[in-house]
């Protein structure tokens, strides 16, 4: 049985999921309130509704509950995205993926049922800084935990030594799954006397100030929290909790809706 997977708006990031998606044999639900994004593809994919996600009714309705996955691209509208991840955790949907803009929105979507939050805009900051500042860095991808795999040029310092001279698991703290050589278009594996020449680029994986240190950019520097916003953060989701368990752990209708406006401050 093939899995089944929802997306609820097709931003930037949501299109980019389907995409994707349509390149593998998976079951394809969406909605969005968009119909020409929806006549768009619709004929791509199993099942397409021009609906307001704001309506529980709706979602439970389209959704099913048995769904391996649903991803919410409602990053823009951060209330919606907040009602809408808890309709589908009361509807019983094991897996929610969320996208958020904030630190806060993704602590709520955490909150009333998101099992994966995303934040594209942070993630791709994140990806392309370090690319930016070093000159030998090609590509970075953060993998969580502190951890991150890089494309690299291999530095001078190693230029004509074997993999086993070179000892880059101890002598730089790194892993080094494949290589790309400098005269060719793709990466390969390699054996222990493969010999380092200059332009061949390294696949590594490694904690993130390895990897950066290995090549060449700067330590990331911890940001200092602001006490006051840290305060107030903290605050706002205590008071979201109390709405959670006021509504005997169900954050449900129009007065869940009201509460969270009121408490965020975006009026009644």
């Amino acid at each position: 049985m093939k899995k089944q997977f929802g997306l609820i708006g097709l931003g930037n990031f949501g299109r980019r999921v389907l995409e994707e998606m349509l390149l593998t044999d998976v079951e394809i639900l969406i909605i969005d309130k968009d119909e020409e994004l929806i006549e768009q593809y619709k004929n791509r994919v199993e099942a397409a509704y021009v609906a307001d996600a704001l309506k529980e009714e709706a979602i439970s309705k389209i959704v099913p509950a048995t769904i391996d996955g649903v991803i919410i691209d409602l990053v823009d509208k951060i209330e919606v995205s907040i009602l809408v991840t808890n309709y589908l955790k009361k509807h019983g949907v094991r897996h929610i993926v969320a996208t958020a803009e904030t630190d806060e929105h993704g602590e709520i979507l955490e909150l009333v049922g998101a099992t994966q939050i995303v934040f594209p805009n942070k993630e791709a900051a994140r990806r392309i800084t370090p690319t930016l500042i070093s000159s030998t860095l090609f590509n970075y991808f953060p993998i969580g935990s502190g951890l991150a795999m890089a494309e690299v040029e291999v530095p001078s310092k190693y230029h004509s030594k074997t993999v086993v001279e070179a000892n880059l698991r101890r002598e730089a703290e790194i892993n080094v799954i494949a290589i790309r050589s400098h005269d060719g278009d793709h990466f390969g594996f390699f054996g222990p006397d493969y010999l380092f020449q200059p332009e061949d680029v390294l696949l590594i994986v490694g904690e993130q100030h390895s990897v950066n240190r290995f090549s060449g950019a700067p330590e990331q520097r911890a940001p200092q929290p602001d006490k006051d916003s840290t305060e107030s953060r903290k605050a706002m989701i205590t008071k979201v909790q109390a709405a959670a368990s006021g509504n005997k752990g169900s954050l449900s209708g129009f007065s869940i809706r009201s509460k969270i406006r009121r408490f965020l401050g975006w009026g009644r």
